[in-house]
């Protein structure tokens, strides 16, 4: 079995075409473990990163709270007891990025169908599932690496088309609009939601009396 992850693996990264083709004749739960043993290499990658530069940043900022004249020893003393939440918070966090992708890969495949269907696509929602699971390989290999990371779910979005192109039997223009326009209606949610949020923020401010709101 662990030939085969490693083969998958590789045949992804290489040659995702060819395991493309081979991958439409699996079923989707030899899809989903193969997703989720992926995940969770890079759930435990990741976690080991997040908790060195957690620990990095906070021990600096404590041993610069150190420096401050007169109460820097005393302050930095009681704020290095907060060491152990910092890791706690963070291991939290990294465990709920697992959750989050482990069943959010799901909904992300559902939210692809749809433009699946829309543009007349004739294969079901099991095979954009799998092609959803598999274009995630080199994001998972690499997503742990800060900076490097944005390479691999750059990667992983060509891989997703390319998925939707070989596995869902579509042409490289419909494959190429099922992946990007829920990418685009996404980044359009965060700017008008950033937007209304700001807007509402500075609109509470006004109503502040002038002392408050300088």
């Amino acid at each position: 079995m662990f030939e085969e992850f490693v083969k998958n693996v590789q045949g992804f990264l290489t040659c995702p075409v060819t395991t493309f083709k081979q991958a439409g004749a699996k079923s989707l739960g030899v899809a989903y473990q193969y997703y989720a043993t992926l995940l969770v290499i890079f759930t435990v990658l990741y976690g080991i990163v997040t908790l060195a530069i957690g620990a990095f940043m906070f021990n600096s900022y404590v041993q610069q709270v150190s420096m401050v004249p007169l109460i820097g020893k005393i302050v930095s003393t009681q704020l290095a007891k907060f060491g152990a939440f910092v890791m706690v918070s963070q291991l939290f966090y990294v465990y709920m990025v697992f959750v989050a992708m482990l069943f959010g890969v799901f909904l992300a495949g559902f939210l692809f169908h749809v433009f699946v269907i829309l543009v007349d696509g004739k294969k079901g929602i099991r095979e954009t599932l799998k092609t959803t699971m598999y274009a995630a390989t080199p994001g998972l290999l690499l997503g742990w690496i800060p900076f490097i990371c944005i390479i691999g779910w750059v990667w992983s979005f060509v891989l997703l088309i390319l998925g939707f192109r070989d596995n869902n039997g579509l042409s490289f223009e419909k494959a190429v609009l099922v992946a990007v326009i829920p990418v685009v209606l996404g980044l359009l949610m965060l700017v008008l939601g950033s937007a209304v949020v700001s807007t509402f923020l500075g609109a509470l401010v006004s109503l502040l009396p002038r002392p408050f709101s300088g």
